[in-house]
């Protein structure tokens, strides 16, 4: 017989061979199967018998197992190899596959000499499409006969037989353990007349427990009572512990197996003469209850008749030693039983001498539910040493307890004392008489938790003891939650009680301030207030502003945390604003001293003129110009934006405020405050390079950068900072030059992109300076220089990974660097957050961005760069794109496998202009680098633009490889470790070519140029036409240099 249905590749229809069981039903379920192949796992079909070597003999078994010679057919396509174990590499994407002498189980099928229906049904119920099989890790290969006994045999694969029994084919009730219920359950009955307790109840109760045995754990059963040794008692004859000298019985991956010697928990009961149901409940009941089955089994005293519980040692973890309640926490062991047992034990050692207080005392220690609860209690007097009033308005004091208060020990899993205890007291004066409203004040104060309380026996006055800090979370008059020391509701009282105290003689600004008073919500609120005129001294007329400086005598009321009351902030500096023409109170101007509350003090008036003054806040104004600071940078700098930002140049002015037009400043810690930076703020300068259109210097800037200070929530500058100075050539002469290549820099902070600090001038030369980051690991020869050791693949591709980083960044903005080459990375140092450890970090960086451009905004026809670094496409005359970068990071790559520069050993000139165009790259060998990171590298400098990779998938490709060396990388599959053993198999051999490249650096060509020019003398016009050769992809690679 042969089937034919459709090959994957082709879509044909094709003969897969020919084949027949000689039984028709059989043929028709087989192709059946085969009919509804779809390209996963492997084709059910016809096994000849012949073709399975059997390697052990089933005998009464049903499965056993075999190798198939010829092994299991399947459809590979470069991904559909789950749970196959073999794939050649070398084989084609697309192919039909056999895995020769496969491990397979055969399960044989008695009784199925007569193939019906029936038996077919029954074939199909074993596969495991079956719901009962849902997400079984097995695979069936197809159906044989023994040609002698005509018994029929299912073949599956290797790990059919960690699911299902080898002697009765069931499926294991627990396939860890690989437990047959059918089959173990003899050996259970066999056990089980083995151990008996001579009980009927008991016997019954234990079978019907064995029945239930579903393996892995211990098995229920009657234990001898002499089994145990080593018996130690360990509460009040409710719990002992032992040694089980046999020790539990328990089914693992195919045997019956007793730990021996194990320690075990006996939980006795009362001794019985009698058997109950209700006994046999109890018992249940506690088996149910230990939620992790730690149970072992029965057992009874022969001489006191008692029945015993058998749990294994990890039951006192879990069960009180004392009384065999369970515990609520077993990590701190405390029985809430116990607890108020002893409680009740103690009442008869303390008294208040008063039954009404000792009653209410008592009530509240027996509502304890919790481990943490305080627990109240009377407090003799005579226990309080060192008492200090700290507070006699309020009845606060503060005392140091002698043996403390009672509290649960974790550790120690007792209740213990604290000696030498500092405590707060809270007198309750008028309190001699204890009725149930003295009670009920009592009460009001426990919700937040007391120690207890006391009496002076001297004035009879009763005090609640509370912990020293106490009174920091609630306030002492009220016992109000409270912040800061600080109580709302308490203050607000404060406030209208000296409403009487103060006025302005007009009757609807009192209102007024009384109300905005009375708006305060926490403890660093100003609150407005009426100020006499006469406290004013040194009143100064300002020459920028409409204010008058002057000094508050009394000053603003500012509240203490630690001495928990207001205070006057003495001579305080403040701004004074006339309300002019405010004689006259109308909405208007009470809608303006309203609107100004937030920076103000308060409110005064000209003895003169009597018109109404605004005391200001000098913090909110800026000291220049006097206008309102709108933000956080401009309040803490004391300097409005306009101030800061101005410049006598308009068009200097214009670019600092364009870099500063959209940053949050009320929290930014991702914008970089860009601004004008005096010469004068730099010292320790030093001259570090030169480039081709400016010299670079490094100095310290004085002040330093403005930084958000998340904890303050404040800006402030980190000073004496190193920076680097860019001073380019003949700038004053063209500004626009200058500011057009500002603007390209991102004033956020990204880290794979050089930040930009600002902008500053040579007061000498006049040239103009961008202010960047100082980038101390230098430039990629210094980098390289300093670790060329440790520069292995992994730290080859990191710094491979930030450049990239840096290169996207620039095109999600829509914009083209333009002079992209290995001298215009440099390196910073970057702190990072490794496991729970802060590690400094080199941080490649891309810089020199004056070249680029937004896409549509490129109209130059002037071409600058390094020429090795140029894309062919560009030296031909046409428009700079962002493939033309991708061609440049392809040099890159090569300088990152390799340690040296591209073309070094000849004249960067015309010749090689033409040769690039011609399609001439420099080479390189899969010894150096593996063959995976080449292909991505020469498909970066093709050149067919159309044919270089985009940024995407340029990305993905580098995490591939960096993921695949990361150690630390925990998602790794096969392609990771396939991927990492090409790198590894490179290392040595890279190793020794940048070892060499160090040694021989003398050999670059002398009119070999690596800093960017001007380029067009030797593109466009200048050269031969080559568009031919830049749109054909099969253009030789060749190294030029050996020409």
């Amino acid at each position: 017989m042969e089937l034919d249905f459709t090959d994957f590749v082709t879509g044909k229809k094709i003969i897969v061979e020919n084949w027949t069981s000689e039984n028709e039903i059989i043929d028709n379920f087989i192709k059946n199967k085969q009919l509804e192949y779809d390209g996963n796992d492997t084709v059910f079909e016809w096994i000849p018998f012949n073709k399975l070597i059997i390697t052990k003999e089933a005998v009464d078994n049903c499965l056993t197992t075999a190798v198939w010679n010829e092994g299991p057919l399947y459809y590979y396509n470069g991904s559909n190899n789950k749970g196959l174990s073999y794939y050649d590499d070398d084989s084609d994407d697309n192919a039909w596959i056999r895995e020769s002498y496969k491990r397979v189980i055969l399960r044989f099928l008695n009784d199925s000499q007569n193939i019906t229906d029936e038996f077919i049904n029954k074939i199909e119920s074993y596969l495991p499409n079956n719901t009962s099989y849902k997400d079984c890790e097995w695979y069936y290969y197809g159906i044989s006969q023994n040609p002698e006994t005509k018994v029929c045999i299912l073949v599956f694969s290797e790990k059919y037989s960690n699911y299902f029994c080898e002697k009765c084919g069931n499926k294991y009730e627990n396939e860890y353990s690989k437990y047959c219920v059918t089959c173990q359950m003899n050996h259970l009955r066999i056990n089980f007349t083995n151990r008996i307790s001579g009980n009927e109840k008991i016997d019954s109760f234990i079978q019907e427990k064995q029945l239930k045995y579903k393996g892995g754990k211990e098995v229920f059963e009657w234990i001898p009572n002499n089994e145990f040794i080593y018996i130690k008692e360990t509460g009040d004859n409710c719990l002992i512990t032992a040694i089980w000298k046999d020790g539990p019985l328990s089914y693992d991956r195919g045997e019956w197996i007793r730990t021996s010697r194990k320690r075990v928990t006996l939980r006795f009961f009362d001794a019985l003469q009698n058997i109950t149901d209700e006994f046999i409940n109890k018992i249940e009941s506690y088996l149910s209850n230990n939620k992790s089955d730690c149970y072992y089994g029965i057992s009874k005293n022969p001489d006191t008749k008692v029945y015993t519980l058998v749990f294994n040692d990890k039951y006192l973890d879990e069960y009180c030693i004392n009384c065999d309640n369970k515990y609520e926490n077993r990590d701190n062991k405390w029985c809430e039983p116990c607890q108020i047992s002893y409680l009740k034990g103690n009442f008869t050692n303390w008294t208040s001498r008063n039954v009404k207080l000792d009653n209410f005392i008592k009530e509240k220690q027996l509502k304890i539910n919790k481990f943490y609860d305080k627990i109240f209690e009377w407090i003799p007097y005579d226990k309080f040493i060192k008492i200090n009033e700290i507070d006699r308005e309020n009845g606060f004091a503060t005392a140091l307890l002698k043996d403390g208060p009672l509290f649960y020990n974790t550790k120690e899993k007792r209740l213990m004392r604290e000696s030498y205890k500092n405590v707060c007291l809270k007198y309750l004066y008028n309190s001699q008489n204890i009725t149930d409203e003295f009670l009920d004040e009592v009460e009001s104060y426990l919700k937040s938790g007391s120690y207890g309380i006391s009496q002076n026996q001297n004035t009879k006055v009763y005090m609640l003891v509370f912990y020293n800090a106490y009174f920091d979370y609630y306030c002492e008059k009220c016992d109000k939650s409270i912040q800061n020391t600080w109580c709302r509701p308490c203050q607000l009282n404060r406030l209208k009680d000296t409403f009487p105290n103060w006025t302005s003689g007009n009757e609807k600004i009192d209102c007024l301030i009384q109300k905005l008073q009375l708006y305060i919500k926490n403890h660093n609120d100003t609150i407005f207030e009426w100020i006499p005129h006469n406290e004013f001294i040194n009143i100064k007329e300002t020459v920028k502003s409409d204010f008058v400086t002057a000094i508050w005598k009394v000053g603003p009321s500012c509240y203490s945390k630690l001495e928990r009351k207001y205070k006057r902030k003495l001579n305080e500096e403040v701004l004074l604003k006339h309300l002019y023409d405010s004689q006259n109170i109308n909405h208007m101007i009470l809608n303006k001293i309203a609107n100004s509350i937030k920076e103000s003090y308060g409110l005064s008036q000209d003895p003169d003129t009597k018109d109404l003054i605004l005391v200001l806040q000098p913090k909110y104004y800026c000291q220049n110009c006097g206008k309102r600071c709108n933000n956080r940078l401009e309040m803490d700098n004391k300097i409005c934006a306009l101030c800061h930002t101005s410049h006598e140049n308009n068009k200097i002015q214009n670019l600092i405020r364009e870099m500063r037009s959209n940053i949050n400043y009320n929290f930014s810690k991702l914008y970089i405050i860009f601004e004008w930076i005096p010469y004068d703020q730099f010292v320790d300068i030093k001259k570090v390079g030169k480039g081709g259109f400016s010299i670079v210097y490094s100095a310290m800037w004085k002040d330093g950068l403005f930084t958000y200070d998340e904890h303050n929530n404040k800006w402030k500058r980190k000073s004496n900072i190193r920076v680097a100075l860019k001073c380019l050539n003949d700038s004053q002469n063209f500004p626009d030059k200058f500011i057009n290549e500002v603007k390209v820099y991102p004033n956020q902070k990204i880290d794979n992109i050089i930040k930009i600090y600002g902008i500053s001038q040579n007061p000498d030369t006049k040239d103009y300076i961008i202010v960047f980051e100082y980038a101390e690991g230098g430039n990629f020869n210094d980098y390289l220089e300093k670790n060329y050791k440790s520069f292995d693949w992994f730290s080859g591709l990191k710094v491979l990974n930030n450049i990239f980083d840096g290169l996207n960044e620039i095109h999600q903005k829509e914009m083209v660097h333009r002079d992209f080459h290995i001298g215009n990375i440099l390196f910073t140092k970057i702190t990072k957050l490794i496991k729970d450890k802060y590690e400094v970090h080199d941080n490649a960086c891309i810089s020199d961005m004056g070249l680029c451009k937004k896409i549509d905004d490129i109209n130059e026809t002037s071409i600058y760069g390094v020429m090795p670094y140029v894309a062919p496409e560009v030296l031909n005359g046409k428009p700079y794109k962002q493939v033309a970068d991708i061609y440049s990071f392809g040099m890159i790559m090569y300088v990152i496998a390799t340690g040296k520069q591209p073309f070094a050993d000849c004249a960067h000139d015309k010749v090689l202009a033409l040769q690039i165009c011609k399609g001439i790259r420099p080479e390189i060998n899969e010894q150096i680098a593996p063959k995976i990171y080449i292909d991505l590298m020469k498909r970066c400098w093709d050149s067919n633009p159309d044919n270089r990779p985009n940024c995407s998938e340029i990305k993905e490709s580098i995490d591939l490889f960096y993921h695949s060396l990361d150690q630390n990388f925990k998602e790794k599959k096969k392609q990771h470790y396939e991927i990492e053993k090409q790198f590894n198999d490179t290392q040595e051999c890279r190793k020794k070519s940048l070892l060499s490249v160090k040694n021989n650096q003398s050999t670059t060509h002398t009119q070999a140029i690596y800093i960017s020019r001007l380029l067009n003398p030797y593109t466009a016009e200048n050269l031969p036409r080559c568009d031919d050769n830049i749109n054909n992809n099969t253009v030789p690679i060749t190294d030029f240099t050996n020409l």
